[in-house]
């Protein structure tokens, strides 16, 4: 027998060994050591990956030392600074997190909010995120309200100042079509009450480049009404104030 989890460390099961794998019930498994890192599903009493191909790009369940984390097309999707600041500020009221994913930020902020209502455009990190166990919190907390739309549209539906706090958490710049927008950020101001804050994740867009994405941002978004910014290179992300 062995000790392991199931769960990505969530829960601790015993497993009866086999001289091919191991049992779960009276199943056998079969099991070879993977020569990749990634995630595995148990389907049809096999080992498969937590990966799939959609609309041309390729998403994958990465391990990690704590939650996994998401990959695509080989761009990791790893903000674990982001989403601890998100739980340390224990952000109240009303919530909008624009950029679902795995939905850390989301359970995160439902923690103290009082409403979480998330956004995430793509269907195919939605279905990743049902395989995350980290992010069954996601589908099961009375108090996230979730949509699959482009939230860069839905955002004209909101009232002025309908939100205590924004989340902002997107892809890469070339596949989030208008969400690094002035339009999108100027909304956002709009949408934003007074007093509140917005917190922003930065990608780090052609960095090797020389390219400062992180400024140019924040040059968009101080032309969209936010006067105070303040910068956190280093865990790429910003945090704007509406005076």
């Amino acid at each position: 027998e062995v000790v392991v989890s199931l769960d990505l460390g969530l829960s601790k099961t015993t497993l009866k060994l086999g001289e091919s794998g191991f049992f779960i019930g009276t199943d056998l498994i079969l099991y070879k050591k993977p020569k990749d890192l990634l995630c595995y599903l148990i389907l049809d009493k096999q080992l498969t990956k937590a990966q799939f191909f959609e609309n041309g790009k390729l998403y994958q369940l990465v391990p990690t030392k704590g939650k996994p984390l998401m990959k695509i097309s080989g761009n990791s999707m790893h903000k674990k600074e982001f989403v601890d600041r998100i739980s340390r500020d224990h952000l109240y009221g009303t919530i909008l997190d624009a950029g679902t994913g795995l939905g850390y930020t989301a359970i995160e902020a439902s923690k103290s909010a009082k409403k979480v209502i998330t956004y995430e455009i793509d269907d195919a990190v939605i279905s990743l995120a049902h395989l995350n166990p980290y992010s069954q919190f996601l589908f099961s907390q009375k108090n996230i309200e979730q949509f699959n739309k482009d939230i860069t549209l839905e955002i004209k539906n909101y009232e002025d100042a309908s939100f205590d706090f924004i989340i902002l958490d997107g892809g890469t710049p070339k596949s989030s079509g208008d969400f690094f927008s002035l339009k999108n950020y100027q909304e956002m101001y709009r949408v934003l009450r007074e007093k509140g804050r917005l917190y922003h994740y930065i990608p780090k867009h052609h960095i090797q480049r020389g390219r400062d994405y992180m400024g140019e941002i924040a040059l968009r978004l101080k032309k969209a009404g936010f006067q105070t910014i303040k910068k956190y290179e280093k865990e790429c992300y910003l945090i704007c104030f509406k005076n």
